[in-house]
C-alpha cells in the first residue's frame, strides 16, 4: 500500500517497521485479543488488571521503540521519514 501512495522521499521499509510496532501495541484492551476475550469472559481477571499490566508494557515498548529507532535502524541504513 505504501508503494502505491507515490509519495516522495518515504522510506517504506522503515514506515512498515514503524507501523507493525504500533500496531502490535494492543496491550491495555481486553478486546485486542480473542484470548483476552476468553480470559476475561471466564473471570479469569478483571479489565482493570489488564489495564495496569498492558500501560507498563506499552511505555517498556515504547522506549524499547525509540531507543531501536535511534540507534539500530541509522545502522541498518533506514532513514528517518520525519525530516
Amino acid at each position: 500500500m505504501l508503494t502505491a501512495v507515490q509519495t516522495p522521499d518515504t522510506n517504506v521499509i522503515g514506515m512498515t517497521m514503524r507501523l507493525q510496532f504500533v500496531v502490535r501495541f494492543g496491550f491495555i484492551l481486553s478486546v485486542n485479543a480473542p484470548q483476552k476475550m476468553i480470559a476475561l469472559g471466564m473471570d479469569t481477571f478483571e479489565a482493570r488488571d489488564l489495564i495496569k499490566t498492558g500501560l507498563m508494557i506499552a511505555l517498556a515498548a515504547t522506549a524499547l521503540l525509540v531507543i531501536f529507532a535511534l540507534t539500530d535502524w541509522p545502522w541498518m541504513g533506514y532513514r528517518s521519514t520525519a525530516g
